[in-house]
């Protein structure tokens, strides 16, 4: 569903792909609407322990740890190119408005991974890295949000132009190293 879309992806492609026979695949999934879920989940899932592992590292200050994440991420697709993008970002364009049920878990996991950047800039704010003046959920929201629509650019302008303006606009601009400190 991240090379295509979730409308162009038949679950009989799927079952071919992976060699799995019909039967089986219906035993655990009732529609191809919950196996989106499923998947869903599970990216949501793995995306969340490598946000964790980053945010946690005591090798960066919280601040910059919040950086180095967004920089790792940006060597990522300097790599690998720049047409994958973010498979629950695609999909929330996609199918949320379409899937109740798809909706909740796009929601889900986006609350789970904008909770972690909160609390990485709650640490921020309480060693007095940044400013203390905004809520770290607001923030968090923002940032992620800004993040999500710097890869759909990335992926439109097939360059990392989108992904640097990000960095240098959060990191400059909206927390500011505290000069205070």
């Amino acid at each position: 569903m991240l090379a295509k879309s979730y409308h162009a992806v038949g679950i009989q492609e799927v079952l071919v792909k992976i060699d799995v026979p019909k039967g089986s695949f219906y035993h655990y999934f009732h529609s191809k609407e919950d196996f989106c879920v499923a998947i869903i989940k599970y990216y949501g899932e793995q995306l969340a322990k490598s946000i964790t592992e980053k945010l946690s590292s005591r090798k960066y200050s919280p601040r910059n740890r919040l950086k180095e994440y967004f920089l790792a991420i940006k060597d990522y697709y300097q790599k690998t190119g720049y047409h994958q993008g973010c498979l629950v970002a695609k999909l929330a364009v996609e199918v949320a408005h379409s899937s109740p049920d798809i909706r909740m878990a796009l929601k889900s996991e986006f609350d789970r991974w904008v909770g972690l950047f909160a609390d990485c800039i709650r640490e921020a704010q309480q060693n007095g890295e940044i400013v203390a003046g905004h809520q770290p959920d607001e923030l968090a929201e923002f940032i992620y949000t800004s993040w999500e629509g710097a890869l759909i650019r990335m992926q439109v302008n097939h360059d990392l132009g989108s992904i640097d303006n990000f960095i240098n606009y959060v990191f400059n601009c909206v927390i500011p190293l505290n000069q205070n400190q």
